[in-house]
């Protein structure tokens, strides 16, 4: 995070400069100091009403405790955990071998931010996040709208609304195409940030101003702005990069910069992008088995040439899902434009942002298309994708709606409306895919509630082979059973000690695809180094024995059994008290203390 600090430092010293001073990047905005006790209201309201939504979404009317949020949102606030203990950036959340650990491209502002509230609340990490860390990430996004609909002077009142509705501007889940397969691959440019994707609000901010000093024409604060976003999320490099370039290339070529400026206008990106690679290259970690380095994982998902019909097809499909998903708001925008009878002399306006727009567009389509072996392929588009597409909407709506008569900004509310009904239905009828919340009996969570402060800070799970649906799933840090142990507990490690009964991960149909990175994720787990090491030492044994040596050897005092698996017998003279949830089926084993030592410490190095 501190070259981000060294870029916002830069950024404010650019904009004290007299030649930037003379920019009105405000000269259609009340200036702070003059109305800041006019907006504070405004902007608490905005805050809370986020809040509240975030909030409903997880509300059970049957009892007293919160629905347990999606599962990535556990993951994402367990991350907090080798973050505050350990002080590393990394996805991982393995505490049994250190060695292992090292930092990895993530998106890790949210998360920092989160871990800040742990540690100065004591709350629970996952409701730190959910509820509070994201409304005030969502906020912020909010008020980069209201900035971009009040640079085109239009009515407080609009400003405001527009803002909040912008917020659910996404791609469009049409019901009557959900069938196609070429539609539903596209499924995740349909990630609303106020409810789904608030991982993305770093990115919202760092583009809306970067927006916004475009259309003040000051490219090179611009630059700086945009030079932020790979440092919030990693894998947005290539796409932020690229608009850079591209923006800095065609402004020199219009005349409208000196090569120099350009030059300056790739700098900070360029800078940004060496310094990931030099500290990835110099913080790898400190040992890898055979067969299990990234250089190997990097061989296998890198396409090659005999596949060129392929890949082009692929470009095709990418930009013909986004045109399929974000059809509908594209037409609101035009049909806005055309009744403005603008439309022409605002392209030629904002030709620079349409411009940024496209280079954008065609670099992640391509990424996408060259990742297409990655498993997180997609979001090479979709991360940049789904928060720059609406920032330029909203500048091409407000400056439709510029000087426009009331009904014009009545018939567009009720055109974004209309698409965010469409779009919300899965969300209101806890369907959608991406935001499957849990539900556990009020009965079992009381019982959770009085136990789990007394238990110490590892714990194991369990899933069965069917509880695989695909190579995501085989995650051993991010897919667990024992979700609601996040409700009461902070800085606790869930060791896997599932074993995949795949014939073979070539052959599987759920993981023959992505086989090669299936086997990467499968060797990622704690059960299997731990099996590794005990197999170099000449000291293999069974399965059952191996599990076993586990829970001792790392202290474990907890169990979490999925509804479908079962606890083996071997483990089962260890187990103390039993707990069974109604509801979800899960099952929780209280392990006997006197049996091995159990750290208070996840991190707490083995004595043995």
């Amino acid at each position: 995070m501190l070259p981000m600090l060294l870029l916002l430092a830069g950024l404010l010293w650019l904009l004290r400069q007299p030649s930037t001073a003379n920019i009105a990047v405000g000269r259609h905005i009340v200036p702070v100091s003059r109305s800041g006790s006019q907006q504070l209201p405004w902007l608490l309201v905005l805050g809370s009403l986020i809040f509240l939504t975030r909030y409903l979404l997880l509300v059970d009317i049957s009892s007293e405790f919160l629905r347990t949020p999606f599962q990535d949102y556990v993951f994402y606030a367990r991350l907090a955990t080798p973050l505050a203990l350990r002080g590393v950036e990394t996805n991982s959340l393995e505490v049994f071998y250190p060695q292992f650990l090292a930092p990895y491209p993530y998106h890790y502002l949210e998360i920092w931010w989160n871990a800040l509230l742990v540690e100065l609340t004591g709350l629970p990490s996952v409701w730190c996040m959910f509820l509070c860390a994201f409304s005030v990430m969502i906020t912020i996004a909010a008020i980069g709208f209201a900035a971009i609909f009040a640079h085109f002077q239009l009515r407080r009142w609009w400003v405001l609304t527009l803002a909040v509705l912008f917020l659910t501007v996404t791609g469009v889940v049409w019901p009557f195409l959900q069938h196609i397969s070429l539609v539903q691959n596209g499924a995740l440019l349909s990630s609303l940030l106020l409810p789904l994707q608030p991982k993305l609000a770093p990115i919202y901010w760092f583009m809306l101003l970067g927006a916004a000093f475009l259309l003040s024409r000051h490219y090179l604060a611009a630059a700086v702005a945009l030079a932020v976003v790979p440092l919030v999320f990693v894998p947005a490099a290539p796409v932020a990069g690229a608009g850079v370039a591209m923006l800095a290339l065609y402004l020199w070529l219009a005349g409208q910069l000196r090569w120099q400026t350009a030059a300056a206008m790739v700098g900070p990106m360029a800078l940004v992008c060496v310094y990931i690679i030099v500290f990835y290259l110099l913080h790898s970690a400190g040992y890898h088995f055979p067969g299990t380095s990234q250089g190997q994982l990097l061989q296998a998902v890198v396409p090659q040439f005999k596949e060129i019909k392929t890949l082009f097809n692929i470009a095709v499909g990418v930009l013909l899902n986004f045109s399929i998903y974000f059809l509908g708001y594209g037409v609101v925008v035009w049909c806005v434009l055309l009744a403005s009878r603008r439309a022409i002399a605002i392209g030629k306006q904002q030709h620079v942002i349409l411009v940024w727009f496209a280079a954008s567009l065609l670099a992640a389509a391509v990424m996408r298309t060259l990742g297409h072996h990655f498993l997180d392929g997609f979001q090479f588009f979709s991360n940049p994708m789904v928060p720059l597409t609406p920032v330029v909407l909203a500048i091409l709506l407000g400056a439709g709606l510029e000087n426009a008569r009331p009904r014009m900004y009545g018939l567009t509310v009720v055109g974004l409306l209309l698409l965010l009904i469409v779009n919300s239905y899965e969300l209101i009828t806890d369907t959608h895919p991406g935001h499957v919340t849990t539900r556990y009996s009020p009965e079992f969570l009381r019982q959770m509630q009085r136990v789990m402060p007394t238990l110490g800070a590892r714990g194991g799970y369990l899933l069965a082979d069917a509880d695989y649906i695909n190579a995501y799933t085989l995650s051993a840090d991010s897919y667990t059973a024992g979700n609601y142990v996040s409700n009461f507990k902070n800085h606790y490690a869930l060791i896997s000690l599932s074993v995949l009964d795949a014939d073979s991960l070539t052959t599987d149909p759920r993981f023959a695809r992505d086989s090669v990175q299936a086997k990467q994720i499968v060797h990622q787990s704690t059960l299997y180094r731990f099996a590794k090491f005990r197999a170099i030492q000449n000291r293999s044994t069974s399965l059952d024995s191996t599990r076993y040596e586990l829970v001792r050897q790392a202290g474990l005092s907890f169990i979490c059994v999925s509804r479908l698996a079962q606890l083996p017998v071997v483990l089962q003279p260890l187990v103390a008290e039993m707990y069974v949830d109604s509801y979800s089926g899960e099952k929780l084993y209280v392990l006997r203390r006197r049996h091995f030592l159990q750290p208070a410490d996840p991190y707490k190095i083995p004595s043995w």
